[in-house]
């Protein structure tokens, strides 16, 4: 059975976007998606052909379907990311202007949908987070995509950054980006899905982050937020569904339900809600 399984992976993972997941990230969404369909799943072992499977099809379909909810629809172009991270490094070396700096940092920003929805209003977002949360020395950003980028767009000095993300491509790219900028910062791949700890922090970003895990897994959020020890929380969420449709204040029922006093503002694409955390021993 253990061939069959890694067929499944292989064909889950054919599409060029979803190419650079984990396989054990895979593999949970699968035992997880086998556990709720049992029929479905016997019916692809048992068929002379698992190739040709009509089964086979909708499970491919359906897990795809999660995978590109929480990361694949966001990477636009990986190839092009790291020529630009690799001319960047270049400029840096040569002791390029400024502007040619900031410039090759937009071209990366745009390489991936969030931060390019975000570009234009990097400086407003920040702006209106630091005014709640004053300057932080310590940023754990989960979930982070290429946000860590976007750092450039601030004043902020001397401050430890940890981004957090689930495949080891992207903690690359970012450790890169780190090393070269110089900044105190760390990309680590974690499964947003199982227990974890992570370090303490004065603001803890995660944008478009919990509707896209809560979709996947319910309540998901909530074990989440509670592994966070951070003095603030910055949560976002996307305005419209990967369908194009408004996203509807009843599919954010559960996240008002957690987190019952905060800030709210929102730019074109984007609602972001700022939460402080108050200790209960405090």
């Amino acid at each position: 059975m253990e061939g069959k399984i890694d067929f499944v992976i292989s064909m889950i993972k054919q599409k060029r976007e979803l190419s650079s997941i984990d396989s054990s990230f895979v593999m949970d969404l699968l035992n997880d998606y086998i556990e709720k369909n049992k029929p479905l799943w016997n019916s692809i072992l048992s068929h002379p052909k698992i190739e040709k499977c009509r089964e086979l099809k909708i499970l491919v379909k359906d897990i795809r379907k999660k995978l590109r909810e929480i990361h694949g629809v966001f990477n636009i172009d990986l190839n092009k990311r790291n020529k630009l991270l690799a001319e960047l490094e270049l400029s840096i070396k040569s002791n390029a202007p400024s502007d040619e700096i900031i410039e090759l940092h937009k071209k990366i920003l745009l390489t991936h949908k969030s931060t390019r929805e975000r570009l234009n209003y990097y400086k407003s977002i920040y702006n209106e987070i630091f005014s709640i949360t004053g300057i932080p020395k310590v940023i754990l950003d989960i979930g982070s995509g290429l946000n860590p980028i976007s750092t450039i767009f601030t004043k902020l000095k001397n401050i430890r950054y940890i981004a957090i993300e689930f495949t080891e491509e992207d903690c690359s790219f970012l450790n890169k980006y780190f090393k070269m900028m110089h900044i105190n910062g760390i990309a680590v791949r974690k499964d947003l899905l199982k227990h974890n700890i992570f370090p303490k922090s004065d603001v803890c970003f995660l944008f478009k982050v919990l509707d896209s895990i809560e979709s996947i897994e319910r309540n998901s959020s909530k074990n989440l937020l509670d592994s966070i020890d951070s003095k603030f929380i910055v949560i976002s969420f996307p305005k419209k569904t990967l369908s194009g449709k408004d996203l509807s204040t009843k599919r954010l029922a559960w996240f008002r339900k957690i987190a019952k006093t905060y800030y709210e503002f929102e730019i074109e694409n984007e609602v972001f809600y700022i939460i402080k955390i108050i200790k209960k021993n405090a």
